[in-house]
């Protein structure tokens, strides 16, 4: 089933998550006199994930709260999508948050309820949640799932999903050590992104498959990856970006340069050392970054 989002969806901005929950309240009261009574309930849950991004908790609450009254109130067909975005949202939060089940529960329900009402763009959402909170070779499956699904749809916006899922996919190899197959997952990841001209996202692939290369001791191909999306993000006038020069040391001090790799980690330190995600989930690799660099 082709899914069309509404207006307010188009005006995600993800990495605005406050920005993103400013607009939408915007079409609250619009949405509150439409014809159309699934549409409050579903921005109800898109403000609950502009919460979730926030990591406030208690907001993301009061909005699912929200949006769970609204969706009792309907009947039949009206209440699918807007059920089904609840419990993705209401998982979102508990991975989030590391709560509970990590939304195991509730991304079961939303894949169960979306493949069942034939909902292409919310099954491969569900399955790739499910991906993203297993491990190992459940991760694997589900993501495989999500990418079969969209591959075989024939609706664009859930094909869509596929530069993620190539991503994911890739990430989850290597997480099994299978970093061969991983390579071959980014080069497909990039070749995606560039048939596509996103090549900002090709680059962050190209990256990857550099670094898949470096772990199956290929660090000069490597190296010479790096500069070349080094040189393309300078004509792209990119910023600078911290995983490049910290995998350019990487590489350096495979070879064995320690001298030649430490102005690169001090650059990455400088950079990632911003990063509170980093902070809060990777600080030994910060710690490692300030000693290689000598900061």
């Amino acid at each position: 089933m082709n899914y069309e989002a509404h207006e307010f969806d188009k005006e995600w901005k993800y990495q605005e998550p406050a920005q993103t929950e400013e607009v939408f309240l915007e079409y609250v009261d619009e949405l509150t006199q439409h014809e159309d009574a699934s549409l409050l309930p579903q921005l109800y849950t898109q403000l609950a994930r502009c919460k979730s991004l926030q990591r406030d908790k208690v907001g993301c609450e009061i909005y699912l709260q929200s949006a769970k009254e609204l969706i009792d109130d309907l009947n039949g067909i009206d209440r699918i999508i807007p059920m089904i975005r609840y419990h993705l949202e209401r998982g979102r939060l508990l991975n989030t948050m590391q709560l509970e089940d990590r939304g195991r529960e509730d991304f079961l329900t939303a894949w169960n309820e979306a493949t069942a009402h034939g909902i292409d763009f919310h099954a491969v959402d569900a399955a790739h949640m499910l991906g993203i909170i297993s491990d190992g070779e459940e991760a694997l499956e589900w993501n495989l799932k999500a990418m079969q699904y969209a591959e075989n749809s024939e609706d664009a916006r859930t094909k869509s999903w596929l530069g993620s899922l190539y991503n994911n996919i890739g990430w989850t190899m290597h997480g099994l050590g299978r970093f061969d197959q991983a390579l071959e997952c980014f080069l497909n990841n990039e070749t995606w992104y560039r048939e596509r001209h996103r090549h900002e996202e090709a680059l962050i692939a190209h990256w990857s498959m550099s670094k898949m290369l470096r772990l199956l001791n290929r660090s000069d191909e490597a190296l010479r990856e790096l500069y070349v999306i080094a040189d393309e993000r300078k004509q792209r006038n990119l910023p600078n970006d911290g995983y490049l020069v910290e995998e350019i040391g990487e590489c350096l001090l495979a070879k064995g340069f320690l001298d030649q790799a430490q102005p690169f980690f001090a650059s990455a330190y400088a950079i990632l050392s911003q990063d509170d995600w980093l902070l809060r989930n990777e600080a030994s690799r910060i710690e490692r970054l300030k000693m290689l660099g000598k900061c």
